[in-house]
């Protein structure tokens, strides 16, 4: 596994890597991660073991919220009669996310730093939707490709529900490369279910950025 995602190895480390990658997964696993059919989680982990591997991009820091202009819960209640769906009757309810990311200046070759900070802002569904679409924003004017990036399945589950609304959550995201037909999953676990989201956002990202090379790991 370790030499499928490119991680060039002595023979002689391959056993040490391989019990150091079980043994954060069986740690990680402790804390509710499950990585079975989400491999592309443990391709990353590996790849984030290996000194020479540097991320495409990072997240310096984000913000989100939801807003609503009706609070009145009763005016929410579908009439029996009524065809509309619920996504379509709260039309009011909307999400906003900002989003800070580091990548590669690929804009302007006189500049003494090799990357650039960009800020984006977008509207979306809900918080995660949000997030996703300014990621993508973020990332889009130096890898237009993911463009063509759909986020096909979105997973919540609540690890432990005694803990009410202090719950830790796990997400699992699934997405779709529409140009090249690959599909991938990947995990995370946080207290926060919009931080967990959004790790598991940006390690989707990630996997689909991880053949193209960058200059942040200085940074």
């Amino acid at each position: 596994k370790i030499r499928e995602v490119g991680v060039d190895v002595d023979a002689d480390d391959v056993s040490a890597r391989a019990t150091a990658i079980l043994n954060r997964v069986k740690e990680l696993e402790s804390f509710g991660y499950t990585f079975e059919g989400a491999e592309a989680s443990v391709d990353l982990m590996i790849l984030h073991g290996n000194e020479n591997y540097c991320p495409p991009f990072k997240v310096l820091d984000y913000s989100a919220m939801v807003f609503d202009t009706n609070l009145d819960s009763a005016s929410r209640v579908l009439d029996a009669n009524s065809d509309v769906t619920p996504h379509e009757n709260s039309k009011t309810t909307t999400a906003r996310a900002t989003i800070k990311v580091r990548t590669i200046n690929m804009d302007d070759a006189s500049t003494e730093k090799p990357y650039i900070d960009r800020l984006e802002v977008s509207d979306g569904n809900g918080p995660v939707d949000a997030l996703a679409s300014a990621l993508k924003q973020a990332l889009m004017p130096n890898h237009p490709h993911i463009e063509d990036l759909e986020l096909v399945d979105y997973k919540v589950r609540i690890l432990d529900p005694e803990s009410a609304t202090s719950a830790a959550t796990r997400v699992m995201i699934e997405f779709r490369d529409n140009s090249s037909g690959e599909v991938w999953t990947t995990v995370s676990v946080d207290r926060n279910v919009i931080s967990a989201s959004l790790n598991a956002l940006v390690d989707g990202l990630e996997y689909a950025l991880v053949d193209h090379g960058c200059l942040l790991h200085d940074f």
